[in-house]
């Protein structure tokens, strides 16, 4: 019983990691989509 509730947490924490990271790299993605592409926005202050 222990073993399978340790398990089901170890699988838990992963996945929750693996969405965080996923997560991340989404945010990356549109940062750099925003600040690249034409018309983007302007990341100095003049």
């Amino acid at each position: 019983m222990l073993k399978s509730v340790a398990a089901a947490a170890l699988a838990a924490g992963a996945l929750l990691a693996l969405r965080k990271r996923s997560a991340a790299k989404g945010d990356d993605d549109l940062w750099a989509e925003a600040t690249r592409a034409p018309g983007a926005v302007r990341t100095t202050q003049r």
